[in-house]
């Protein structure tokens, strides 16, 4: 008996298939987990260094919400927030391919309040950027010092022509922090 080498001819379109729907099912399974910069166009958002944070002053401000376009609309904020001069950016930001926006609480007689952008809500249709903050805030039965503070957090956002609003979902601390 001989054994001779048997070939055998394999289409490969079947495995290209098979190949193409198992990532394209991946995809779709995933992709509010996974970030494709060339399939999602969405703006970025990238949060700074140093944000949130809370900022000490007796003077009283109001609560802020600003899209920052320039640096001089930037240094105008920080000085608004806190005349002292205190607070500033760690890290250049380049307006050309971002800009900022900038939230704060109105001034807080006690200690204990939080701000913070969550999240940016794209509506592609009407071409609108709805932004979530979230404010906490300890019970009021919670021993809070008596300093005048204001919350303040900055996040940097891709360029974009979208309508921006913000909306805030203010929120109770189920402990005392």
């Amino acid at each position: 008996m001989s054994s001779k080498p048997q070939i055998l001819y394999i289409s490969l379109l079947p495995v290209i298939l098979l190949v193409a729907l198992a990532l394209g099912a991946g995809y779709f399974l995933m992709k509010d987990d996974i970030k494709l910069p060339s399939l999602n166009k969405e703006p970025e958002v990238r949060r700074l260094e140093d944000f949130p944070t809370v900022v000490y002053s007796d003077e009283v401000i109001d609560k802020q919400r600003n899209v920052i376009k320039t640096q001089e609309e930037l240094e105008n904020f920080l000085r608004t927030v806190d005349p002292s001069g205190n607070l500033a950016l760690s890290e250049k930001i380049n307006f050309e391919k971002e800009f900022l926006l900038g939230v704060t609480t109105s001034t807080q007689e006690k200690t204990g309040t939080t701000l913070k952008v969550r999240k940016l809500y794209e509506n592609k249709e009407n071409k609108k950027l709805s932004v979530a903050i979230k404010q906490m805030e300890n019970p009021e039965e919670c021993e809070s010092d008596l300093q005048k503070n204001v919350a303040v957090d900055i996040v940097a956002v891709s360029k974009t022509d979208y309508e921006i609003s913000f909306e805030v979902a203010k929120e109770t601390n189920a402990e005392c922090e």
